[in-house]
């Protein structure tokens, strides 16, 4: 019973850290690259798309349902509006697109659920995967949702691009720094 417990504090913990650190990525992404936005929701960079990229890789489930909730989070003065179910199913989108392009590299083998020996080509192909499923299932909402600047065909490629680029930023900028993170660790140890 304690260890279910333990399990389930976990996961909450790792949910709510998820949350938080989307949520000042993103904000963070707001203060550096307003002025590339490109419509209401679509940015040219957009840098939380490489932190979802780390979140569901490294976490897994814990990091869809976190970045879901930091993406509530985020719309947290309109959640009582009509637009509640809307925020939700962006919200779903956004944590568990990258989960499912996970899931679907791991079950056709191209992804090994603990990343061993994963490689550069094997993150790019995640990426554009994930890139792709991101941007096309928020226009499939906005479109569904009948929002009134909404337009599927044209606004797909700025968030593919957008996403691809904010990915591909933040891992290689997590990759230069693993030297750094190694020799910090090794030397408080």
């Amino acid at each position: 019973m304690i260890r279910w417990r333990a399990s389930l504090l976990e996961w909450a913990l790792m949910v709510l850290i998820s949350a938080f650190l989307f949520v000042e990525f993103f904000r963070l992404n707001d203060f550096l690259f307003a002025s590339l936005e490109h419509a209401q929701g679509i940015n040219w960079v957009f840098l939380p798309a490489g932190f979802r990229v780390l979140l569901v890789l490294v976490l897994g489930v814990p990091g869809a349902l976190g970045i879901a909730t930091g993406t509530l989070w985020l719309n947290m003065d309109r959640l009582d509006s009509p637009w509640l179910l809307f925020l939700m199913a962006t919200g779903l989108a956004s944590g568990f697109g990258p989960w499912c392009v996970k899931y679907a590299m791991e079950k056709r083998g191209w992804l090994n659920p603990e990343l061993r020996n994963i490689n550069s080509a094997c993150l790019l192909q995640f990426v554009l995967l994930y890139a792709a499923v991101n941007a096309v299932s928020h226009q499939i909402i906005f479109w569904g949702f009948s929002l009134t600047d909404s337009r599927p065909w044209v606004d797909v490629w700025p968030m593919f691009i957008g996403d691809l680029v904010g990915a591909l930023v933040v891992l290689y900028a997590f990759k230069m720094s693993l030297p750094w993170l190694r020799s910090l660790v090794q030397s408080r140890s």
